[in-house]
């Protein structure tokens, strides 16, 4: 999957980072953060992040997992995007 761009109208509130859904097979093993529990997690893209003090660092288009269902959908220009609180994000995956 290629690394995108957040959309130009998108501009999320303080504490919530912008997400597309996913299934990554380019994580590399041994590069992860981890924070908070073992709840099972989805994966999705980061599009855009949000102000405020972050649970672990992550920058437009890193791979993070977080809470299942912690986060709230709308279609945008057809596709799904997903609204996530930092306190739902469990790690981050830095790619090859």
């Amino acid at each position: 999957m290629k690394e995108s761009k957040r959309p130009a109208s998108i501009k999320p509130a303080k504490k919530i980072v912008v997400l597309r859904r996913g299934k990554f097979s380019e994580i590399t093993k041994g590069n992860i953060e981890m924070v908070g529990d073992k709840s099972i997690p989805e994966l999705g893209e980061v599009l855009a992040i949000g102000e405020g003090p972050k649970p672990v660092k992550m920058k437009i288009g890193d791979v993070i997992a977080y809470r299942r269902f912690g986060e709230s959908k709308v279609y945008f220009k057809g596709e799904e995007i997903l609204f996530v609180s930092f306190q739902d994000v469990l790690a981050v995956f830095k790619r090859k």
